[in-house]
């Protein structure tokens, strides 16, 4: 059962019980931060075992092969990005999510300058 008095202990941009996060500005700030670096990543909220991270990339930049021990879902905000998982492409665009299982090992490509957010739940 949930505890209905919990605030948040873990890292958000405010010790509050709802709140929100204004992605179309963090992008930006992530953006504007690319110049002379391939990758920039933020952490937005981090707390029992779930995290939300955004994620700007250079058009060519590669995360490569990994695993999460919880359910990932990486959502692309802006550009073009190509998340290949147990051999299998998805290409994603803008407003499109990939959702993948435990353990499942997987690899991101921005096809061009791209804005992910993930979010990492449980494990």
């Amino acid at each position: 059962m949930v505890d209905g008095t919990h605030t948040p202990s873990g890292n958000y941009p405010a010790h509050a019980r709802a709140q929100v996060i204004d992605l179309e500005t963090a992008a930006d700030r992530l953006v504007a931060k690319l110049p002379g670096t391939r990758r920039r990543t933020e952490n937005l909220a981090r707390e029992a075992g779930s995290s939300v991270l955004m994620m700007a990339m250079e058009a060519g930049d590669q995360v490569q092969e990994h695993s999460a021990p919880g359910v990932v879902s990486i959502h692309v905000m802006r550009g073009h990005a190509t998340v290949t998982a147990e051999g299998e492409a998805f290409s994603l665009r803008p407003g499109q999510l990939a959702l993948l299982q435990p353990g499942v090992r997987h690899d991101v490509r921005a096809e061009s300058q791209s804005v992910l957010v993930l979010v990492v739940s449980g494990g």
